[in-house]
């Protein structure tokens, strides 16, 4: 049995595609899955599978949730080696605890295209700074996202993949509540 994250993008924002966590939880186990465990209100669910196919779990989660809760949700997987991996492929020298609240990482469901890393090669050592590794891309802020002109550019756009983001607290609280049995 693997233990698999699911990130879900763009729910509980706003008023928008809201879910209840209770409900969510409900809705994974009755897919069959075990130890279901759910972060905060942004769709952070840890579960267990005997599937190997990130790609078809995304899929079924997807599609449960269109049939359960009447909307698209984008969901992307990863297992949890996988975000270890994220977490110490940092590419930023970040040393102070304050610093880390300025780091946040986007979640691809597929590796972007070479044309489209051309588009972001702008973006990566400016005032904000970019990087793309496999799947996801790092992103530190001079100051704040909210203050950040990056905050503007629809990176998903440019990298022609489907996003979804995490800041480095929520990762690695993630990554603490999947390690645990």
């Amino acid at each position: 049995m693997s233990t698999y994250i699911a990130l879900l993008r763009g729910i509980n924002v706003g008023g928008n595609k809201i879910i209840k966590m209770q409900e969510l939880k409900a809705m994974f186990t009755s897919l069959q899955y075990e130890n279901v465990r759910t972060y905060i209100q942004s769709g952070n669910v840890v579960f267990e599978s005997e599937a190997t196919s990130a790609p078809q779990l995304a899929g079924t989660i997807s599609q449960s949730i269109q049939q359960t809760f009447g909307f698209e949700v984008a969901v992307i997987i990863r297992s949890l080696e996988e975000l270890e991996a994220v977490i110490t492929g940092n590419p930023f020298p970040l040393t102070e605890p304050e610093a880390f609240k300025r780091l946040y990482v986007s979640f691809l469901a597929a590796e972007p295209a070479p044309e489209a890393l051309e588009k972001v090669r702008p973006y990566e050592d400016g005032p904000d700074k970019v990087r793309v590794i496999g799947k996801e891309l790092y992103t530190c802020y001079e100051v704040s996202v909210s203050e950040s002109p990056l905050f503007k550019v629809q990176l998903d756009k440019l990298l022609g993949v489907t996003i979804t983001v995490r800041n480095w607290n929520t990762l690695n609280k993630v990554v603490a509540l999947a390690r645990k049995p």
